[in-house]
C-alpha cells in the first residue's frame, strides 16, 4: 500500500485523489488538522479519513464520501454539504453552525454530542445525547 498523495493533490485533483483511494481503500489518510478552507472537494472520497480539527470553512464537500470519518472538532462553518454522506462519522464536538444544505437525515446518520455546534433550526439527534 502506498502513502497517501500529498494535501496537494486533493486540493487540485479531487479525480486523482479518487483514483488512489480506489487503489489503496484501506489506507489510512491522516488529515488531522489540515485546513481545507474554501476547497472544491466535490465528490471527494474521505471514507474513514481522519479529519479531526481540520478547517472546513466554506469547503464545497457536495456529494463527498464522508462515511466513517473522523471530524471530531472540526471546523465546517458554511461548508456545502449536500448529498455527503456522513453514514458512522464522527462530528463530536464539530462546528456545522451554518453549513448549507445539511439535512437531519444526514445527522441521524451520524454520531455527534451536545457539543456539536448545529445550523439554527436543527436538532441533535436522539441518539447524539446518550
Amino acid at each position: 500500500m502506498q502513502d497517501p498523495p500529498p494535501l496537494k493533490l486533493l486540493t487540485f485533483d479531487v479525480e486523482a485523489w479518487n483514483i488512489w483511494r480506489r487503489e489503496n481503500p484501506d489506507a489510512m489518510v491522516d488529515l488531522r488538522g489540515s485546513d481545507l478552507t474554501r476547497a472544491d472537494l466535490r465528490l471527494v472520497d474521505l471514507r474513514s479519513a481522519d479529519l479531526r480539527g481540520a478547517i472546513l470553512i466554506l469547503a464545497n464537500l457536495v456529494g463527498a464520501d464522508l462515511r466513517e470519518a473522523d471530524l471530531r472538532d472540526a471546523n465546517l462553518v458554511g461548508a456545502r454539504l449536500i448529498g455527503a454522506d456522513f453514514a458512522g462519522a464522527d462530528l463530536r464536538g464539530a462546528d456545522i453552525r451554518t453549513a448549507e444544505d445539511l439535512t437531519q437525515q444526514q445527522l441521524e446518520q451520524a454520531r455527534g454530542d451536545r457539543a456539536t455546534v448545529l445550523p439554527d433550526g436543527m436538532a441533535h439527534p436522539a441518539s447524539w445525547l446518550d
